[in-house]
């Protein structure tokens, strides 16, 4: 131990409670630290707020740096961003607005030059009846097709279990009609009297298919559909032309498609695909023709058409499939091994096929005009590391874009890449030319220059001989392997590798504060995404999920052999099953990294999934596999990061620094996960620390205890947002990769390379920042920064006749001077989603 350990103050202690059990396999297993999933024990509370107090302390000295960070991320905001406009049929341009000094959204609208509010978030979370709540999100808007309404939802509790509410845009008059319990599908009847949603049952599962008639009994609306099976959740979406309204019961390898006519509120279900083991589909209509994404009998997607099913007497009521519409089947797209099918979109006259090959995303254009589909082309891009996102990041805005632009020849999507901002794009599929109708801005203390900054693809080779893609961004004049003499770089190397989501390279302008201090930032695109395609995906899940852990491993390795970077300069990040990652990994091979870094990490694997009472856990199955079966059970004991805790290689400071994160409120990784994680590793320490204490003065050496850092604060599954409310945990988690990889403390800026003595620190272009109402300069706030410890000392255990730690009862930020200390917690759609927006930002770093 050396100074720096004796100056810590003690790490907090969690007492060991015995709980056995004997699983299905005649194992017997001991956790004593079951005792945690408790979040009514006081006890368990108590805890918590030890830890969170304890990492405070001991980022206590980062303190300034994350003041300067939090300054940095502020100046680079675009606080009076808009979103892109659209039109609707009422004549008026719709868009969404950030108000500088304001948390939350402003929804607006305008016609010859006047400017209407048609949903101030703020005022909305100030507002008297919603006082109480102890979390504020707005989740969807979603206009009627007649623009005189829209509806919007709330979460007021962070369980995503939304109130959806209705307002005359008119008069701004909310009507009665209140519906609780929504999940986040909803979609009006084109003829605005009727709305169509899913509920959710206690294990936060869409099971039960509604439709409301305006002005009616809420506890009257019909069940249209009720989904059984725990191993399926609904989701339902509108198809393009606006003709019907598809539902799909979805597992994780299987679906089963119903439809419904939006134009018909009387109308009833129809089963357009019965669920068979292994098949997924994916619904689209066009001029009497269900286009359908299917993966059936095939590695990637395929696309073909069949004529919607018609009743014998030709009316406009569809009927029950038969095996003669199945022989009806016209192919559209065939399967190819090496491009999966993403997505895809009908236009009037245009096909639109998001595809990914090679790790390229690309985006094909079918002319619907010509006999056959036979003549199509793709949308060239310069750039080899980019990312596209079908319509716009903001979803009320991505809605309005489908409704509008289905009879038009214009295409709307984003696109991004590690140096290029958000861009929204109207592409011309007629003429093949882009119009930029949105882009990010990113002013900063200085303004952002993207030819500072490049990235590169890189391909590691993996244990069994496979070749892992690669995808860095660094700056240009900090890059060590081109100055004289070379040097190595700190590295945070980030992935996801589950569910088949891609870990996209996405501009973030936080980012800049890593790059600007001479950081590499890579992701790793590992197996268990699908970024090289279904196959990608397959070959990391089930049993062969340790492939996820040995490509990252090996992507490490190559990044050191390379001389990117050394083991001493490099950290990892990963969140939710991407924190599942990180604890294998950290076990694996600890002497590999630095510093590991993982939010809301899944770690305690063969626990949660042999318990069926959590939510979620049997849909889970199909993708970790489920323990009862003794093959899968040995591979999860093999990568489990609870079960595999090594108290000799912590004691010794082999494993790198660690920062973990959770959520209370946290319904798809529960706190206690983190929580018994971090309990057990430091209750293997101690018990190590003795025994590695005489092994250092026998072999007279001495070992470094590396930092041991938990935070869990009363947020779901995406931790904090807002405007600025998130920028408070983002400047304590850079700070801390700062630290512990000896990264500067500043950012750099002009000159050729930290190395070559002509490069400035930011010390003088640092100016005041301003960022709440009536503030003309002067200091910035960082008001999640202030955690009782860290700018007015240590004080564990001080407080011994202190009350009970409970969670905070308000955390919004809603940034007002009488409220500014206050925090903003949202949750973001989850893992298990099928929405590809989620799957595009959860593995956004």
């Amino acid at each position: 131990m050396d100074d720096r350990e004796a100056n810590r103050p003690p790490s907090p202690v969690c007492a060991a409670k015995p709980h056995k059990w004997v699983n299905v396999h005649g194992e017997e297993w001991q956790d004593s630290y079951a005792w945690l999933s408790n979040r009514e024990d006081p006890e368990v509370l108590e805890y918590i707020e030890d830890e969170n107090k304890y990492s405070d302390a001991l980022l206590a000295d980062t303190t300034p740096i994350q003041a300067i960070l939090y300054k940095e991320f502020v100046a680079r905001l675009d606080e009076s961003e808009e979103s892109a406009h659209v039109v609707l049929p009422d004549g008026w341009e719709y868009y969404s607005k950030k108000v500088p000094g304001k948390e939350y959204l402003v929804h607006c609208r305008t016609k010859d030059g006047v400017e209407d509010i048609v949903l101030d978030e703020n005022e909305l979370a100030a507002s008297t009846e919603l006082a109480g709540a102890s979390f504020f999100r707005v989740g969807f808007i979603k206009h009627s097709p007649d623009s005189k309404m829209v509806a919007y939802s709330l979460d007021l509790s962070g369980s995503e279990r939304y109130t959806v509410r209705f307002l005359v845009l008119e008069t701004k008059q909310t009507l009665p009609d209140i519906i609780e319990g929504v999940y986040e599908d909803f979609e009006f009847s084109n003829d605005g009297s009727c709305v169509y949603y899913t509920v959710l049952d206690d294990c936060e599962r869409a099971y039960q298919f509604k439709r409301h008639h305006m002005g009616s009994d809420v506890a009257t609306d019909p069940v249209l559909y009720h989904e059984t099976d725990e191993m399926f959740y609904l989701a339902l979406a509108k198809t393009c032309d606006g003709e019907y309204i598809i539902l799909n019961a979805y597992a994780q390898i299987t679906s089963e498609t119903r439809f419904i006519s939006a134009n018909n509120p009387a109308d009833e279900l129809h089963l357009l695909f019965p669920r068979r083991e292994n098949v997924q589909n994916t619904c689209e209509h066009h001029s009497g023709f269900f286009y359908v994404l299917t993966n059936e009998n095939a590695k990637n997607k395929w696309l073909y058409r069949i004529p919607v099913p018609m009743r014998a007497d030709r009316s406009s009521q569809p009927q029950q499939p038969t095996d003669d519409t199945q022989t009806l089947r016209e192919t559209v797209i065939e399967h190819r091994d090496f491009v999966l099918i993403e997505d895809f979109q009908v236009r009037k006259n245009h096909l639109v096929v998001y595809e990914r090959s090679n790790c390229l995303q690309n985006v094909r254009i079918i002319d619907m005009r010509v006999p056959g589909l036979s003549s199509y082309h793709y949308i060239s891009f310069s750039e080899v590391v980019y990312s596209l996102l079908p319509g716009s990041l903001n979803s009320e805005v991505a809605d309005m874009t489908k409704i509008t632009q289905f009879n038009t020849n214009i295409l709307r999507f984003t696109y991004t890449s590690f140096v290029q901002p958000k861009q929204v794009i109207d592409y011309d599929m007629d003429a093949r030319t882009m119009t930029v109708v949105q882009e990010e801005k990113v002013p900063g203390l200085i303004p952002y220059d993207q030819t500072m900054y490049a990235s590169r693809r890189l391909f590691a080779t993996g244990t069994d001989g496979t070749a892992v893609p690669i995808s860095i961004v660094y700056r240009r004049d900090l890059l060590g392997m081109s100055l004289t003499p070379q040097q190595t770089n700190p590295v945070l190397l980030h992935s996801y590798g589950a569910y088949g989501c891609p870990a996209n390279p996405i501009f973030s302008s936080s980012r800049l504060s890593l790059l600007d201090r001479g950081f590499i930032y890579a992701i790793a695109h590992i197996r268990g995404g699908a970024d090289m395609g279904n196959g990608w995906y397959e070959e990391g899940k089930l049993a062969k999920k340790p492939n996820t852990f040995n490509d990252f491993c090996s992507v490490a390795e190559y990044l050191i052999k390379e001389g990117y970077t050394e083991p001493a300069k490099l950290a990892i990040y990963g969140r939710s099953a991407g924190g599942l990652l990180i604890g294998a990994v950290v076990t694996m091979r600890p002497d590999l990294f630095a510093a590991a870094l993982t939010e809301v990490p899944f770690v305690d694997v063969i626990n949660t999934m042999f318990d069926a009472t959590i939510p979620w856990t049997a849909f889970e199955y199909e993708e970790w596999g489920n323990p009862n079966n003794r093959d899968i059970y040995n591979v999860m004991k093999s990568y489990c990061p609870y079960t595999n805790v090594d108290g000799e290689l912590l004691a010794k400071g082999v494993y790198p620094h660690l920062l973990v994160a959770g959520g209370m409120n946290d319904p798809r990784v529960a706190f206690f996960e983190p929580l018994k994680w971090v309990a057990k590793m430091r209750a293997k320490r101690r018990e190590a620390r003795q025994a590695v204490q005489q092994l250092a003065q026998a072999e007279n050496t001495t070992y470094e205890e590396r930092m041991l850092l938990l935070r869990i604060d009363d947020a779901g599954h995406g931790g904090n947002s807002g405007q600025y409310s998130h920028l408070g945990d983002l400047a304590f988690e850079y700070a801390f990769l700062i630290k512990t990889l000896g990264a500067p403390s500043k950012p750099y800026y002009g000159g050729t390379g930290y190395a070559g003595g002509t490069l400035q620190g930011f010390d003088g272009v640092l100016l005041p920042v301003s960022t709440l109402d009536g503030e003309t300069g002067g200091r910035v706030r960082m008001p999640s920064l202030d955690r009782g410890t860290a700018s007015r000392g240590y004080s564990y255990g001080a407080e011994k006749d202190r009350q009970p730690a409970k969670p905070p009862k308000d955390i919004r930020m809603r940034r007002s001077k009488e409220e500014e200390d206050k925090a903003y917690r949202v949750k973001t759609k989850g893992d298990r989603s099928p929405s590809r927006l989620s799957q595009w930002l959860n593995t956004w770093f």
